[in-house]
């Protein structure tokens, strides 16, 4: 018989389920839980509505070769240790609060974006998602994109088209903005293979921030933007 879970592992469980990230076994636990929860049961269909909107919403980014190699690392790390937590629920744990992670697989980003969209406040009911138009600046005029954020303001993904390719010693950083502050780094725009799509995520809460903008910044990033900056966005309030 399947281990038993409880609501918030299943409703997890779900939404990884959605962009086909379970294994069999955390799939019949997940099963084993819907099947008797009058809550979790209905979110199945709904999960796998918002999964449906994503490749509209994102360009898919293949992972870098180095990414296989460092989760195998950790895989064998791990083997010996007694009684690890579920490899879904370390990568819920994993998404950071502070900085804002690169897309580096569209079933993880989508995965994350679809927990972050279905949030938990009295039960993972699903929330609108906004989206602000961001633009090119005087250094990069054709550039177009948008920042989509659920209603709580604490999940964003800006995707962008029309950036230029960058030398290897550089990369575009993402930053937010205050009416009255210092910008705050929060994330580096990633690129397809054609170089046409630009994506991030971030996460942590918007509501202080009045922009969103992205500049050109030696590889690592920046304490402060330095370079040219090359789109910007206003986040209006909801």
């Amino acid at each position: 018989m399947a281990d038993a879970v409880n609501c918030d592992e299943a409703q997890d469980l779900l939404a990884l389920d959605a962009v086909g990230a379970l294994e069999p076994a955390e799939r019949a636990q997940m099963e084993h839980h819907t099947a008797t929860c009058p809550t979790c049961a209905p979110l199945a269909a709904q999960y796998v509505d918002v999964a449906s909107l994503m490749s509209a919403a994102l360009e898919p980014v293949p992972p870098p070769a180095r990414l296989r190699r460092n989760l195998m690392a950790q895989v064998y790390a791990e083997a010996s240790a007694a009684a690890p937590n579920p490899w879904w629920r370390r990568l819920v744990a994993a998404i950071p609060a502070s900085r804002g992670i690169t897309v580096l697989g569209v079933a993880a980003v989508a995965a994350a974006v679809i927990l972050g969209f279905w949030g938990v406040a009295g039960g993972r009911s699903a929330s609108t998602p906004i989206t602000y138009v961001v633009s090119g600046s005087t250094s990069q005029p054709l550039v177009t994109g948008s920042v989509t954020l659920d209603s709580a303001r604490t999940e964003a993904v800006l995707t962008v088209h029309g950036l230029a390719p960058l030398p290897a010693s550089q990369v575009y950083e993402v930053w937010l903005i205050p009416a009255h502050g210092t910008p705050t780094g929060v994330a580096f725009l990633t690129s397809d293979p054609a170089g046409n799509a630009w994506t991030a995520v971030v996460n942590g809460s918007l509501d202080r921030f009045e922009t969103i903008a992205a500049t050109n910044e030696p590889v690592g990033g920046s304490p402060g933007p330095t370079g040219s900056q090359v789109l910007s966005g206003h986040l209006g309030s909801s």
